[in-house]
């Protein structure tokens, strides 16, 4: 059966496709293309999880490594993330070159509009992963670690550029309606501890070895089990 809204201010009716179980419409706004529309819908009750996964966020390599602790498996996300980072800021750097500003703001929003997509597609993956099995989520903490002395510029530049905030939110509000909570954990020792041991490792760009129970993986594999 199709589904209709019907605007009576407008006599207009609209065929959708958007999910049927909402509260009420807040508001609609039509272009010559396209009809936004907001609703409100129910919180689903939240679960209480034995069992999590772990997202650690990367400026290079993949964006997003997921683990799952409980089948020992990882899931890759993003891989295009840094390749497109370093596309806009070396575009931004050209146009500056030859006093073009007035495409910066052009640039601008049609890199935002990248990542958000990027994000949108990452965070539902993600949330789709924590209910198939039954896990909630553990997110690094990444508040305030701009401002700490011992980051890399280059890093604060990418937790800005990639807006790994955005993507935390997104999957904070996507896992609210599937009832999946949502955990932050501090980022200290993440990516240093051993993810078999628990002691301090050594790691060197994307490997990691630790010293005393001689456990070897992918860096970012490590801190994501973490």
């Amino acid at each position: 059966k199709e589904l209709i809204l019907w605007i009576p201010c407008l006599n207009l009716s609209l065929p959708y496709q958007f999910r049927n179980d909402f509260i009420k419409i807040n508001q609609v706004e039509i272009n010559s293309e396209y009809a936004f529309i907001t609703v409100t819908i129910q919180e689903a009750n939240m679960i209480i999880p034995n069992k999590w996964i772990g997202v650690d966020l990367n400026t290079t390599g993949h964006c997003a490594v997921v683990s799952i602790p409980q089948t020992g498996k990882t899931i890759k996300m993003g891989k295009n993330a840094n390749h497109i980072h370093k596309k806009y800021m070396n575009i931004r750097k050209n146009v500056q070159k030859h006093g073009k500003y007035n495409k910066l703001k052009d640039m601008g929003h049609r890199e935002q509009n990248i990542i958000k997509d990027l994000n949108h597609k990452m965070s539902k993956e993600i949330v789709s992963i924590a209910k198939e099995n039954e896990c909630g989520i553990k997110l690094e903490n990444l508040k305030g670690i701009k401002k700490r002395a011992r980051v890399q510029r280059s890093f604060r530049y990418s937790l800005n550029s990639w807006s790994f905030y955005q993507l935390q939110k997104m999957i904070e509000y996507k896992a609210k309606l599937h009832g999946i909570p949502v955990e932050y954990i501090a980022l200290e020792y993440t990516s240093q501890e051993c993810s078999r041991c628990g002691l301090i490792g050594n790691r060197n760009g994307k490997e990691f070895k630790c010293p005393t129970c001689g456990h070897v993986d992918n860096a970012d594999v490590n801190a994501a089990f973490n």
